[in-house]
C-alpha cells in the first residue's frame, strides 16, 4: 500500500497493517469495550472485568484482547487511543447508557460497527 507523505495513519491503518482485517477490527473493538469498561469502573479493568460489564463470555474477551495485544504491540492498554477529547464525550455516554440498562433485557453486549470505524479513523499516536 503507497503512502502519501505527510499522512499520519490512523488506528484502523496500524492495526490492519499489524494484525489483518479481522483481527484489526476486533482489536478496535476490544479497545473501545475496554474504555466503556472503565469509564463505568473507574479504573483500568481486567479482561474478566470488561467481559462481565459487556455480558460477554471471558473466553471471547481474552480472544479479543489477544487481537489487540497482535494489532498494537506497543500498547500496554487502549488508553493511549482514547486520549483524544473527541471520543470522550462517546464514552461517557455509552457507559451511562450501559449501567442504566436493564442486565435481564439487555442480552449479550456487542459494540456497534459504527463506534470501531469512528474509533479506527482517528489519528493514532504511538
Amino acid at each position: 500500500m503507497a503512502r502519501k507523505r505527510g499522512h499520519a495513519a490512523t488506528w484502523m491503518e496500524v492495526a490492519v497493517a499489524n494484525a489483518g482485517i479481522r483481527k484489526g477490527i476486533s482489536a478496535l473493538g476490544w479497545a473501545y469495550s475496554w474504555a466503556v469498561a472503565r469509564q463505568s469502573i473507574g479504573h483500568d479493568p481486567s479482561v474478566e472485568e470488561v467481559a462481565d460489564w459487556w455480558r460477554q463470555s471471558h473466553r471471547t474477551a481474552y480472544r479479543n484482547q489477544a487481537a489487540f495485544r497482535k494489532a498494537f504491540p506497543t500498547l500496554e492498554t487502549p488508553s493511549r487511543i482514547f486520549e483524544q477529547p473527541e471520543i470522550q464525550e462517546r464514552l461517557r455516554e455509552a457507559a451511562e447508557f450501559g449501567d442504566r440498562m436493564d442486565p435481564e433485557k439487555a442480552g449479550g453486549g456487542r459494540v456497534s460497527d459504527l463506534e470501531i470505524v469512528r474509533i479506527g479513523m482517528l489519528t493514532a499516536s504511538l
